[in-house]
């Protein structure tokens, strides 16, 4: 997931449990200036306040191993077309 995805769905989130970004700002113990700028991209927040952000949102953050990088095999199988 991106870093834009990740933005977009915390605002999604906010706006959709009718919250202000000042209420969300309270509830989450960050300004509400950080969340403007956070929403508009302007800002990156760090792990302590996106923790808090989800935990304000009900939100879980869950990081889990990637699909890792393909052999050989696979990578001759993707691009078969290329041939």
């Amino acid at each position: 997931m991106e870093t834009d995805e990740i933005r977009q769905l915390l605002a999604a989130r906010r706006r959709e449990r009718g919250l202000t970004q000042a209420q969300l700002g309270a509830l989450a113990q960050v300004s509400r200036e950080m969340i403007l700028r956070f929403e508009k991209g302007d800002h990156d927040i760090g792990l302590r306040r996106l923790l808090r952000l989800c935990s304000a949102l009900d939100l879980e953050l869950t990081v889990r191993p990637g699909r890792g990088r393909p052999v050989l095999e696979e990578l001759d199988e993707l691009f078969k077309d290329d041939e």
